[in-house]
């Protein structure tokens, strides 16, 4: 075989074996979702109440404010029964290494019925597996996400299955990027009727947005 032919056979694997790798991290990744700035709801999006007011938070379970702005809302849904509808949507923060995983775990509580249940579990139980002064492992952390799944009746199997195969990765994903094409810097941040609160994250900046948009 004559030098050059050597030289073309080389070529063509290494440009062959490119194009497979490619193709096969793009199958692995899939496509990226689009974010949109009208999307402060989607048609999937957990919601729970019934009224005609519209209260959306793009939250991260681990997040300290988050987790300090929790009773505040539950306060508000309870003061707010029936004028009010809250709409949670993910917004893991990368800072935050349990944040994406405790999403996950949220979701997959929902595919068996129970989405609301394990997010005030997790919220409820944040400085047990979410203290970021104490750095619990990720392992750790699933562990006590399937103790709350079993507290909770779900098929501990199935949810953890779904946890650590990331099954509502994409679903995570698209509030993540519904998020960022709305201009979202930090968590937690509330909507009400479409429009962003910037008066604060407490009971009161809530009220007050919630009267207004009720025409009190």
């Amino acid at each position: 075989m004559s030098r050059e032919a050597k030289v073309m056979i080389g070529i063509l694997v290494v440009v062959v074996g490119a194009m497979v790798g490619i193709f096969a991290l793009a199958n692995k990744s899939g496509p990226t979702p689009v974010g949109d700035k009208t999307k402060v709801i989607r048609d999937n999006s957990h919601k729970t109440g019934s009224g005609t007011v519209q209260l959306v938070e793009f939250g991260d379970y681990q997040c300290p404010a988050c987790g300090k702005a929790y009773p505040d809302v539950k306060q508000i849904m309870k003061d707010y029964d029936g004028k009010v509808t809250l709409y949670f949507r993910n917004f893991p923060l990368s800072q935050h290494p349990l944040a994406n995983n405790a999403a996950l775990a949220a979701e997959a509580a929902g595919a068996q019925g129970k989405y609301w249940e394990m997010h005030d579990k997790l919220y409820d139980n944040q400085s047990q597996w979410g203290d970021l002064n104490k750095n619990v492992p990720k392992s750790d952390a699933l562990n006590y996400w399937v103790s709350y799944a079993k507290d909770l009746g779900l098929d501990a199997d199935k949810f953890k299955s779904d946890v650590e195969n990331a099954k509502s990765q994409p679903v995570v994903d698209q509030d993540l990027a519904d998020g960022n094409a709305l201009g979202i810097q930090g968590t937690p941040t509330f909507f009400v009727n479409g429009k962003q609160i910037t008066s604060g994250i407490g009971y009161a900046s809530l009220r007050d947005a919630i009267n207004s948009a009720l025409g009190q």
